[in-house]
């Protein structure tokens, strides 16, 4: 049997219909020189490589009464056309059609009966350009492990020979699901084990907690006594959104050694300049700085598991200060201090909380936090900003080229913001997923990402942002909202 990981699991015992726990990867492809690039050239290309990635031919077996982890077993009736979806924008076709179109296909959670993905075939676009959603759910893999996937997936030349294609013994199998009896046995084991399991978590959990206190008593992080309540925050429903925009690597890089700063710093100040404008401009902006999570890979080097290995820091925004270098200067700071913060309390090692109490406790208390509405009225966080380090080269499909790639991950109750950047090649592509019950205007966001950059750029006499080359094939250049 492949059990899963106690952090996996935990993706799934969270999940209610409002809060979903699946992420996207929107990839834009030029078939300008690429005829023949097809639906069902994609399909093939799928069906060829999919033992590359045997983990998306597993589906979940749930154990009775979930008093266990859940386990993976083989689908038997894996069939590729349950996952792999064919469809067409609406005239115009443009970004922002996309964009919506997209946001629908996200606002559903996945079938939990069917391995937990989908991929989505979108034509209609102008200029030659195809769009592929990924749609995977988090239990599946994190952020770095999806990048991995994507070499997997696309190739490095446009008329490169295929890699070797596992067959027969060589593919990796989950097995055949067991018995119910089997599987009770198994969880009865493992819950007369939970009273200790949950003792050492205890234990493990109050050193912790005194590193934290000790820590912030010596001033090591930045840990705000209060979180502001913004437009972001609030009872999040089941819609979902999306925006994107592209800004140059080399300017993020020249703004990064002008303040001898980190290029994460860089990047959490251009999404805190958008944020703090668009709240300004509403009247919104509250006196206390916006504070975000943000996720950090604990993966080694070399690590090309399937999983997650995630832990996550909270980082100031500065968003209560006016000028853009300071404001910088003041992210790098928070920063530095968030991982010297995170490493010392890591330092003592804790199982996931998925390890230790079973699904169905878990379940049970977080839907009853959800019925109750008592998570909405708890705002820990403004926003979540991930950093995804992608290839710096370009990536074919079917001999047609990556021009783009915007990643969606998970907004949550009282967090109706989400924003992942993804480096590739030369340029920072900012994917941003919203409930647009909470922002219906996300575009302007989007938007203020240049805007942001462009001030960093200014007070460093940097000169103007780069023109990067437009995914979608415009004459316009960075700003997409130029091309409606």
């Amino acid at each position: 049997m492949k059990r899963l990981s106690g952090t996996d699991a935990l993706f799934l015992s969270i999940e209610e219909p409002n809060w979903h726990q699946h992420l996207g990867g929107l990839v834009i492809i030029d078939a300008t020189d690429s005829p023949d690039f097809s639906f069902l050239g994609v399909r093939e290309l799928m069906l060829e490589r999919m033992t590359l990635t045997p983990k998306f031919m597993w589906k979940l077996h749930e154990i009775p009464l979930k008093l266990d982890l859940p386990i993976w077993v083989d689908d038997d009736d894996f069939d590729v056309d349950n996952h792999l979806h064919h469809v067409a924008l609406p005239a115009p076709g443009g970004h922002e059609e996309l964009a919506a179109l997209t946001g629908k296909i996200l606002s559903r959670q996945l079938d939990r009966r069917r391995p937990l993905w989908e991929m989505w075939f979108i034509e209609g676009l102008p200029n030659s350009r195809v769009a592929l959603l990924s749609k995977f759910h988090h239990c599946l893999l994190d952020g770095m492990a999806g990048a991995s996937l994507a070499t997997v997936l696309f190739d490095f030349e446009p008329d490169a020979d295929p890699p070797h294609i596992p067959t027969g013994a060589e593919v990796e199998r989950a097995g055949p699901a067991p018995s119910d009896a089997e599987l009770l046995a198994r969880a009865s084991i493992s819950a007369a084990a939970t009273p200790l399991r949950l003792t050492n978590y205890l234990a493990r959990g109050a050193i912790r907690g005194a590193t934290l206190i000790s820590k912030v008593r010596e001033g090591v992080g930045d840990v705000p006594q209060h979180v502001p309540t913004t437009v972001f925050n609030g009872p999040v429903g089941p819609k979902r959104r999306l925006a994107f925009c592209s800004v140059a690597m080399d300017d993020v890089k020249a703004v990064k050694n002008h303040y001898d700063v980190k290029v994460n710093d860089v990047v959490l100040a251009v999404c805190a300049g958008a944020l703090r404008h668009y709240l300004d401009e509403r009247g919104e902006l509250p006196e206390q700085r916006l504070l975000s999570m943000v996720p950090v890979s604990t993966r080694e080097e070399g690590d090309d598991a399937m999983d997650n290995k995630v832990a996550t820091m909270l980082v100031s925004l500065a968003t209560d200060i006016d000028d853009p270098a300071e404001r910088l200067l003041a992210i790098h700071e928070s920063s530095m201090g968030a991982k010297e913060l995170t490493a010392a309390v890591r330092s003592t090692e804790i199982p996931s909380m998925g390890e230790v109490i079973p699904p169905a406790i878990i379940g049970a208390a977080v839907h009853g936090l959800a019925s109750s509405g008592l998570m909405s009225l708890m705002t820990t966080v403004n926003t979540a900003i991930s950093n995804v380090p992608g290839p710096p080269f370009p990536l074919y499909i079917g001999g047609a080229r990556v021009t783009g790639i915007f990643s969606a991950s998970i907004i949550a109750e009282s967090m109706g913001l989400n924003i992942t950047l993804f480096s590739y090649m030369d340029r920072v592509d900012f994917g941003l997923i919203v409930d647009p019950d909470l922002v219906p205007d996300h575009w302007d966001i989007a938007d203020g990402f240049h805007d942001a950059l462009a001030e960093l750029m200014a007070a460093a006499e940097l000169g103007k942002p780069t023109v990067v080359e437009d995914p979608f094939g415009n004459d316009s250049g960075t700003r997409l909202s130029e091309t409606t």
